[in-house]
């Protein structure tokens, strides 16, 4: 992508842009002797406000995102009208390109504040097809994702996390090998030991895990006229060893995105993602990727979709969303897991979840060119393995300053 784009690019691009890409959309460029150095980001305040079933004992409502874990369900103690003010989505990256005889050499380093301190984004390098560093998963993809001021973003699509990998890349075709451990791993399996804590086991979460293999991640995308497509595959080992014992299964996942432009102001997104030990490689995914049954490992199936519009009305750009993630837990239920424990510490009914929604709408415009307002309404909604449910409906604004 060109260090500086037009201004003439319009309300959606820059919605696209902005809240999702890795790429700078402006930046401040030196050049020194070959090589250009872009310094780029933005300060990002959101001032959101919770009505809904929210947990009690949270005292900033679903927190500085859309956090399912922090929804209350039937039977679970709950309060109503939270506010939280945060700028830890701010950002700031540099980016250098050298330019040699087997094309650019690109070294990418970038950070945020979300989790109060800076925390590493991004940092590789790109040389002739050879990515090597922490970036985005090659098992994502921007094309079937509608814009939204929420960090969580749709439901139903790949992970959107950077981890540790080696990826080659060949026109739009791209292989990679990533850290099994990585964000994008999450839980890789749960013991299946009756011990909770709030509303997730995690006392046997990762017992005795074992990362062997790196994860296998494919992707093929396309990105250019009113259709824009992306596919991808990943392909991965779960496994334990607690030196007596140990076992490992196959996990895999897939997702099909797409983009196509209605009219030059109009645009619909959509992806289907799913797998079978896909973990957290799935976004919001409720389930880990597999469970403990004894001495043995079994793989737990999930799937998802988002759908969403984008129309430019007036001075900006009119987004709306659907999202959804549902995981199977039919054959841990029979094979004697815990999902639901009636005797926890804090007297009330926990269990696993088995779906999650997500809703946005939300309006975003660029009074000038470094400049984004933005307003927006999200409704989240969890339900458990034993059909209770719970909801939060979040009102955010959004100011974002870019360098």
């Amino acid at each position: 992508m060109p260090n500086r784009i037009s201004r003439r690019c319009s309300p959606v691009f820059w919605g696209a842009i902005i809240l999702s890409s890795s790429a700078p959309a402006l930046a401040f460029d030196l050049k020194v002797d070959d090589t250009t150095v872009s310094l780029y980001g933005y300060a990002k305040l959101d001032i959101m406000h919770d009505i809904g079933d929210v947990r009690t004992g949270n005292s900033d409502g679903m927190g500085d995102s859309v956090n399912f874990n922090k929804i209350a369900v039937d039977g679970q103690p709950s309060s109503s009208g939270h506010s939280n003010l945060s700028a830890g989505e701010s950002r700031l990256g540099i980016r250098t390109t050298t330019p040699t005889e087997q094309g650019d050499l690109v070294v990418n380093l970038e950070g945020d504040f979300f989790f109060g301190n800076l925390r590493l984004r991004q940092a590789y390098g790109s040389w002739n097809g050879i990515t090597a560093g922490q970036t985005w998963s090659n098992f994502h993809t921007f094309v079937g994702t509608t814009p939204t001021l929420d960090f969580t973003g749709p439901a139903g699509r790949d992970s959107t996390l950077r981890q540790a990998q080696l990826r080659y890349s060949i026109g739009n075709f791209h292989i990679a090998v990533e850290d099994p451990g990585g964000v994008a791993s999450g839980d890789s399996f749960d013991g299946g030991y009756n011990a909770f804590n709030g509303d997730r086991s995690i006392a046997g979460t990762d017992v005795d895990r074992k990362d062997g293999l790196p994860d296998l991640t494919l992707r093929y995308e396309s990105r250019s006229g009113p259709v824009q497509w992306a596919t991808a595959a990943v392909v991965r080992e779960i496994a334990f060893d607690d030196g007596g014992n140990s076992d490992s299964v196959l996990g895999w996942g897939m997702f099909l995105a797409g983009s196509y432009a209605l009219a030059p102001s109009t645009r619909i997104r959509a992806q289907l993602t799913g797998g079978d030990g896909i973990g957290a490689y799935m976004k919001v995914n409720p389930a880990p990727a597999a469970y403990r049954i004894g001495n043995r490992l079994e793989t737990l199936p999930a799937w998802g979709g988002t759908l969403g519009i984008s129309q430019d009305i007036g001075p900006g750009t009119l987004n709306a969303s659907y999202s959804r993630v549902e995981a199977d837990w039919d054959d841990a239920e029979r094979d004697g897991i815990s999902l639901v424990n009636t005797n926890s510490a804090s007297g009330f009914i926990n269990a696993y979840d088995k779906v999650h929604e997500l809703i946005h709408v939300n309006y975003m415009w660029n009074p000038m060119e470094r400049i984004t307002y933005g307003v927006e309404l999200s409704h989240a909604m969890r339900k458990t393995v034993d059909d209770r449910s719970g909801s939060v409906d979040r009102l955010q604004g959004s100011i974002i300053y870019r360098f």
